[in-house]
C-alpha cells in the first residue's frame, strides 16, 4: 500500500493477527482510494451548483450519477478486490516488521564495531539475515489471513530477535568492562606476589590482602569473559535456529502446529527457551556481583 511507506511504523506481531484491525485498514484504504474520494466530491460539488445556480435536473442526475459512481468504486474494492487488499496490507505489514527489526539488529551491529566487539557484530549481521529470511519465507505462506501455524513461526522468529538483541547487548556491555581492565597487569603482579609470599623482610598481611584483592578481580574477570562467550555462543544458536527452520520448512507442503521434537517450530521454541533461560541466569549473575561489590571491603 504506497501511501503507507512514509507512514512511521508501529506494526507489531500481534498486528498481523488483528482481524478487525486489518479490516478497518483496508476499509479506510477503500474509502480513500481516488475513485472513491474524487466522484463523490464532485457529486458534493455539482449539488452545490445545482443549489446556487439552479442548474435542475440535470445538475441533480449528473450528481447522483457520479455518486453511485463512487460508491460503485467503494462496493468494488471492498468486497470485490478485499481479499487483494488484504493480502497487500498484510504483506506490507510484514515488511515494516522485517525492516524495523532489522534496522534494530543493524543499531547493535554498529555499537559492537563502534567499541571494537567485531564477533558481536559478525553475530548480529548472522542474526539479522537469519531474521530476514526465515520471516521473508513465512510471508510468502500469508494469505488474506495469517493462518495459525505462520503467526506461530512469526512469534518464535520475534522472541527468538529478541533474546539475540538483549544477549548481544549484555556482551557489548561486557566487553566494554573487560577491556578497560588490564588483566595482564593484574596476572602479573599476582604472580610476583605469590612468589613473595614467606619473605621475612615483607609484611605477610599486606602481601595477602593484595593478593587476595587481585585474585578476586582476576576471577572476576574470567567469569565476565566466559558470560560473554557465552552469550555469543547462544546468539549463535538462535540464528542457527532461525536458518535450521527456514531450510527446513521451505520444502514441507504445509506449516502444522504439531509439538513433535522434529517440528522445526518446536527446535526453534526449544532454542529461544533456552536463550531466554539464559538471560534470566545472567541476570542473577550480575545480581550476585553487585551484592558482593556492596558488601566487599
Amino acid at each position: 500500500m504506497a501511501s503507507q511507506k512514509g507512514k512511521q511504523s508501529n506494526v507489531s506481531v500481534e498486528s498481523l493477527t488483528d482481524e478487525e484491525a486489518i479490516f478497518k485498514a483496508v476499509r479506510n484504504k477503500c474509502i480513500q482510494s481516488p475513485f472513491t474520494v474524487l466522484p463523490l466530491a464532485l457529486a458534493g460539488g455539482l449539488l452545490l451548483l445545482t443549489a446556487s445556480f439552479g442548474f435542475g435536473f440535470p445538475g441533480v442526475f449528473a450528481a447522483f450519477v457520479l455518486g453511485v459512481v463512487g460508491a460503485a468504486a467503494f462496493v468494488y474494492n471492498m468486497w470485490i478486490r478485499g481479499e487483494a487488499l488484504t493480502r497487500e496490507h498484510i504483506k506490507w505489514m510484514m515488511e515494516q516488521l522485517k525492516e524495523d527489526r532489522h534496522n534494530a539488529l543493524g543499531e547493535i551491529a554498529k555499537m559492537c564495531r563502534d567499541i571494537g566487539f567485531s564477533e558481536g557484530a559478525k553475530e548480529a549481521a548472522e542474526l539479522s539475515a537469519a531474521y530476514s529470511q526465515y520471516t521473508t519465507f513465512l510471508e510468502t505462506r500469508a494469505g488474506a489471513k495469517l493462518g495459525s501455524a505462520v503467526s506461530q513461526r512469526l512469534a518464535l522468529a520475534e522472541s527468538a530477535r529478541e533474546a539475540g538483541i538483549g544477549h548481544l547487548r549484555h556482551a557489548a556491555e561486557i566487553h566494554t568492562t573487560l577491556a578497560a581492565v588490564d588483566i595482564g597487569k593484574l596476572r602479573r603482579e599476582h604472580a610476583e606476589w605469590a612468589k613473595k609470599l614467606g619473605n621475612p623482610m615483607i609484611k605477610q598481611g599486606v602481601l595477602e590482602s593484595q593478593i587476595s584483592a587481585h585474585a578476586r578481580q582476576i576471577e572476576r574477570h574470567d567469569q565476565l569473559a566466559l558470560k560473554r562467550d557465552q552469550l555469543l555462543a547462544s546468539t549463535n544458536e538462535l540464528e542457527a535456529a532461525l536458518m535450521n527452520a527456514f531450510m527446513s520448512e521451505a520444502g514441507r507442503a504445509e506449516l502444522s502446529l504439531d509439538k513433535n521434537s522434529d517440528n522445526p517450530a518446536t527446535r526453534l521454541f526449544n532454542v529461544v527457551a533456552a536463550a531466554e533461560a539464559a538471560e534470566t541466569d545472567l541476570k542473577e549473575f550480575l545480581g550476585d556481583i553487585q551484592r558482593e561489590t556492596s558488601v566487599t571491603p
